[in-house]
């Protein structure tokens, strides 16, 4: 990109010749789009730790009214930052205040009941919760790995388990013959490598790929709009994906069944945020301005399909994946990008103050 070119702050956006152009907006105008910057503290700092960032943040941010920031603490900070942000509060000490906004990193789908661990959604919303992430890339794809469920899996390929599995299914009335002769094949001496080498592949595989469905997180989503909550509903491909240009393909599987149901008036409700799993964490980087640019406008023509054109101009599409102060600026000058979901940044004030203030003189 060329950085003499200054980024928008505020802006319209709009399609002409079938690409979408950001138009400079004047700060204030209610119909403009403002950028929203994120930070997802993910599991880190306690209550009182988080208030002294946030404070930090703040007072490096002092006036900054044209962009929304989140601040997405672990469960047991919300209440604590919740006192801590209030508008009137903020308005007086930093010039602040309504563009702030306390994010959960997560919720459940259901309303109440024997989950132990999870939250609703109507929890969040009661103590102060503005939007909630769903469906980042930590949940969808990093599960597995530490749940043990692949391992679990894996173990049920021994041939201990599988002797045992078959004694106690003989006991049964009416037992599938399928499953019997299947097992029955896979105890066979011959097939000992076969059952070996299908076990560490599971294991693998499910390592890589469990955690949480389309299917879950679509009703994660109808639950925080239906208790009033914004969602950040996150995407992405892992790296297979990547290697294998099968980016397209995944991310439309993601968003068609993740938003399944969202009523077309609903959508200004809706953030989505892309984050590549492969620019994510230590030692990657992030992925390249051309990449952003093709996905976010991928992304958007999505939109346009399901929901029109005026929805999908309208809708912020946030870039998530090693987001630094010296590339955010490079980012939002993309017409497709509206922000970001900020990961190890945002736990250093100055860095996220750097990139809240994206194109302002230092």
């Amino acid at each position: 990109m060329n950085n003499s070119i200054q980024p928008y702050r505020n802006y319209y956006r709009q399609r002409t010749a079938n690409q979408w152009r950001k138009t400079p907006a004047e700060h204030g105008d209610p119909s403009a789009i403002r950028p929203f910057l994120a930070g997802n503290w993910k599991m880190n700092l306690i209550p009182r730790a988080g208030v002294a960032l946030a404070a930090r943040i703040f007072d490096l941010c002092r006036d900054v009214k044209d962009v929304d920031m989140g601040f997405a603490p672990p469960f047991t900070g919300l209440s604590t930052l919740a006192d801590y942000i209030e508008p009137d509060f903020l308005r007086r000490e930093y010039g602040i205040g309504r563009n702030v906004f306390l994010l959960a990193q997560d919720t459940f789908f259901e309303s109440k009941g024997a989950f132990t661990g999870e939250i609703s959604a109507d929890m969040l919303a009661a103590i102060g919760v503005d939007r909630v992430i769903i469906g980042h890339s930590d949940r969808r794809a990093n599960l597995g790995k530490y749940f043990g469920f692949s391992s679990s899996v894996a173990r049920r390929l021994s041939k201990d388990f599988l002797t045992h599995t078959l004694k106690r299914l003989n006991l049964r009335e009416n037992p599938d013959k399928q499953v019997l002769a299947t097992i029955e094949h896979l105890l066979k001496e011959e097939h000992s490598d076969v059952l070996e080498g299908l076990a560490t592949f599971l294991e693998a595989e499910l390592n890589e790929r469990a955690g949480e469905s389309d299917e879950a997180i679509n009703r994660k989503v109808h639950a925080a709009l239906s208790n009033g909550l914004q969602v950040i509903f996150c995407c992405g491909e892992n790296r297979e994906a990547h290697q294998m240009n099968e980016t397209f393909k995944l991310l439309e599987r993601q968003i068609r069944m993740g938003l399944e149901g969202v009523a077309r008036h609903t959508m200004p409700d809706v953030i989505i945020a892309y984050e590549p799993l492969w620019a994510i964490g230590e030692g990657a980087k992030s992925a390249p301005l051309e990449q952003i640019k093709q996905v976010h406008d991928f992304i958007r023509n999505l939109l346009m399909d399901l929901y029109g054109e005026q929805i999908a101009a309208q809708v912020r599409i946030l870039y998530g994946g090693n987001v630094k102060p010296d590339n955010i600026a490079s980012m939002m000058e993309l017409a497709g990008v509206d922000g970001a979901l900020v990961g190890g940044a945002s736990l250093n004030a100055f860095d996220f103050a750097k990139i809240i203030r994206f194109g302002l003189p230092d």
